[in-house]
């Protein structure tokens, strides 16, 4: 996949390394990161045969994922999805057994109120999902490489073959964290967008990566 911004050479994403751009203009900066909140439309992503993509269909945008992505939100809906697909039919008829006790429990303990009350009688998975309060673990929360790998291998799960893109990662993560996270984008094989503003290259930093950088002049070094 392959991402257009003019008068600069496409910016390549492939499953084999993360693709890191860096910039010291800071109006450069802030046009990716409208292009990947979809509020501008000057920069244009194609597939390996050229054909245009949408961008909310080429990118998943997560932006500083420490301080504003909830995993729960993102994923919660996706993932019930999912579960209910790889659920064997013994697993189901069992949860569904369960749910049935608790509901005829509760309907037997309306009988002391003197009230027309009944319970539904189909169950949805999704809503004993939801009753389960199944989500993502508290301890992420604290965890700026750990919510990373968590949205990475949630993609994967859910076959996601957008770009997955963040901002400000080299913020939080240690060399060696950056290293890890680079490891897991080729042993997942996705397609992952680092940005980041920079007034200096710092290519020795990202070494392993894809990393572009274009300074205060438009100037691109690569």
């Amino acid at each position: 996949m392959k991402l257009a911004y003019y008068p600069f050479e496409p910016f390549i994403f492939a499953d084999d390394k993360i693709t890191m751009i860096e910039t010291g203009n800071h109006d450069i900066y802030q046009n990716l990161i409208l292009n990947f909140k979809d509020l501008k439309e000057d920069l244009h992503f194609s597939d390996n045969d050229s054909n245009l993509l949408d961008t909310s269909k080429a990118l998943h945008w997560f932006g500083d994922a420490f301080i504003q992505v909830d995993l729960d939100k993102s994923f919660q809906t996706h993932l019930y999805k999912k579960l209910k697909e790889n659920m064997t039919e013994s697993q189901t008829k069992q949860i569904f057994d369960l749910a049935q006790q608790l509901k005829t429990s509760i309907l037997e303990a309306t009988y002391i109120l003197d009230l027309p009350l009944q319970v539904e009688e189909q169950t949805e998975m999704s809503k004993i999902f939801k009753f389960s309060d199944l989500h993502f673990s508290s301890t992420l929360v604290s965890n700026s490489y750990g919510i990373i790998e968590a949205i990475l291998k949630t993609a994967n799960e859910l076959n996601d073959d957008k770009i997955l893109g963040f901002m400000n990662v080299s913020d939080y993560l240690t060399d060696d964290e950056l290293v890890e996270l680079n490891e897991l984008v080729r042993s997942l094989k996705l397609k992952v967008l680092l940005i980041k503003f920079s007034e200096i290259e710092r290519r020795e930093k990202f070494n392993g990566c894809r990393y572009y950088y274009i300074d205060s002049d438009y100037v691109e070094w690569k």
